[in-house]
């Protein structure tokens, strides 16, 4: 049907993902994700009459060149193509139109009766789309989301107006109706933006956007993850790093002369270290965790096969022809046999990086009995390890912060706080002699805001850079409960300035040889950027049965033996 409808014949469909060209398209309105198919609400032929249209009359090449960054910027550039192209579907085609008429306003309400139009963003996104949609298809809406959108449509009106009258004659051509798009974009990032400069408390405000407009599966093209470009296998390995290093070259720090980088139990009186120890010794003392099984686990979970080798002196199998004379000459002597054998060897090394934000402060007596454990375990079966974390040095802003103010605010300055990492355990510690380290994990000071970005660099460098055994597989494990979160960065560059920097960012570690990148207790806005994901439960009593799943979730991925084997 899509391929009738659009006339490209490379168009097909393989396990619920679109392909075009042998590419996978991600990027496409929301209302067309093919996971749509399966819903109840949803109308089939809508969705894939609305792909057939997209192909026909959008130019790929021209809409990724035009499409600007950040979430929400990006996703009303789509939908508002979406809109464009299901216009111009041809009067001819009755069907059709009905279908993409009644699949967008399907979509619409499903997403106003999950919730998604009960904050501020969510509702301003509704009614762009639905006054979009009116004003190209000379078609109304149902009347109760004509009622829920009122009151917004009218408070845009003024400004909203010329551009719908643009949009409506512009949308034969695409170039010229995306300019008008970036006009209503700009429109609605300012609305957004001035509503955050009025809100006290920015991580409220995320915490209310993230159950509205979040409601709509959509991630960026430019995030790089799902980008059609580092998908693509006309491309190769290098050049996948060449565009990834040049979308990361795009952050920028405004003062990094502040910034730090220390070993936390420096940081705390040896009185109050020693406090630290004893309460994780007695967390852990209450835990039941079976240590000799878990180390047998881990060590085969981390080893990988070494070529086979000769063994002589056997008493059977293989005849040694070293000693066929002896065989002929003495007979009675016992002759000597060899085999092939094969050993494993541990050659890895696992880098545990922890979000010391203030979010995660709630969780972090669980998390330092958690990465104790774990690095007790690991260290055991002979794997390296080391412990890092991340914060900022202060809270909103820092001198940083005043030093762009002072000098008048230039637009987009990057990142404005004063960054922190922390060094728990190194590489050359042992579990025991690190104890104490590991342990400063449990001091509430460290935990302010978050740059993860730049950490998960940082912590990735120093894995690499290691010197240790030749050809050794590293591996990665962020503990996190959701996205960056600095609020003078974010307030000067836009919501979604950090957010982006970390999703280039996972798109770079996972092209980097003999790496592996696992997200542990990501938030539900991020999980599905981690290919690898590991379990995270807060009862701090179960530690043992954490430590059992992280196993579970190693083998099901069997992530050493397919990646480094």
């Amino acid at each position: 049907m899509i391929r009738s409808l659009s006339g490209e014949t490379s168009a097909q469909i393989r396990d619920w993902q679109l392909f075009h060209k042998s590419v996978p398209l991600d990027s496409i309105a929301p209302h067309l994700n093919l996971d749509n198919l399966k819903a109840s609400w949803a109308y089939p032929r809508g969705v894939l009459d609305g792909i057939a249209l997209r192909l026909r009359y959008s130019n790929a090449n021209l809409h990724a060149s035009l499409t600007p960054e950040g979430m929400i910027e990006s996703l009303i550039f789509e939908v508002l193509e979406q809109i464009r192209v299901e216009s111009n579907c041809p009067d001819e085609l009755k069907g059709s139109q009905q279908n993409i008429q009644m699949q967008f306003i399907a979509w619409m309400q499903q997403f106003i009766s999950s919730g998604g139009a009960e904050g501020s963003v969510g509702l301003l996104l509704v009614t762009i789309f639905s006054t979009v949609w009116m004003k190209l298809n000379s078609q109304p809406i149902p009347q109760l989301m004509q009622d829920i959108v009122e009151a917004t449509r009218a408070g845009i009106a003024e400004n909203m107006g010329p551009l719908l009258v643009k949009l409506k004659v512009t949308r034969n051509n695409q170039e010229s109706y995306a300019q008008t798009a970036h006009e209503v974009i700009k429109l609605a990032s300012g609305l957004i933006a001035e509503e955050y400069r009025n809100n006290p408390s920015i991580r409220t405000k995320r915490k209310n956007q993230s159950s509205t407009h979040l409601k709509i599966e959509w991630v960026p093209p430019h995030a790089g993850i799902i980008a059609a470009d580092f998908k693509s296998p006309a491309h190769s390995s290098s050049e996948k790093l060449r565009l990834l290093k040049k979308s990361l070259d795009k952050y920028h720090i405004y003062n990094s002369s502040y910034d730090t980088e220390a070993e936390a139990k420096k940081k705390i009186r040896s009185a109050q270290l020693a406090i630290y120890q004893d309460q994780l010794n007695s967390e852990i003392g209450k835990q039941n965790i079976p240590w000799a099984k878990l180390i047998r686990i881990y060590q085969q979970l981390f080893s990988s096969k070494q070529p086979k080798n000769w063994q002589t002196t056997e008493a059977e199998v293989v005849l040694d022809r070293r000693y066929l004379t002896r065989a002929a000459t003495s007979p009675l002597q016992p002759a000597l046999y060899k085999q092939l054998v094969g050993s494993n060897m541990v050659n890895s090394k696992v880098t545990l990086l922890i979000d010391c934000s203030g979010s995660m402060k709630e969780q972090r007596v669980k998390i330092a009995t958690c990465v104790d454990s774990l690095v007790r375990i690991l260290d055991q079966a002979g794997i390296k390890t080391e412990v890092l974390g991340y914060s900022t040095s202060t809270w909103q802003g820092g001198r940083p912060f005043k030093e762009w103010r002072k000098n008048g605010q230039p637009p987009n300055p990057g990142r404005l706080n004063e960054r922190a990492h922390w060094i728990f355990k190194d590489f050359d510690t042992s579990w025991r002699r690190s104890r104490a380290g590991i342990a400063a994990l449990l001091r509430p000071e460290i935990y302010a805001e978050s740059i993860d970005g730049e950490a998960l660099i940082w912590a990735a460098e120093r894995l690499k850079n290691t010197g240790s055994l030749r050809n050794s597989s590293n591996t990665l494990i962020l503990f996190s409960d959701g996205c960056p979160m600095d609020r003078a960065t974010i307030e000067a560059n836009g919501e979604e300035f950090l957010k982006d920097h970390l999703l280039q960012t996972i798109a770079w570690c996972e092209q980097q040889p003999n790496f592996q990148l696992w997200g542990c207790g990501i938030g539900s806005e991020l999980r599905p950027a981690f290919q690898h994901r590991l379990s995270w439960d807060e009862d701090p009593n179960n530690v043992a049965n954490t430590l059992k799943n992280w196993a579970s979730e190693f083998r099901a991925s069997s992530f050493i033996n397919k990646k480094y084997s």
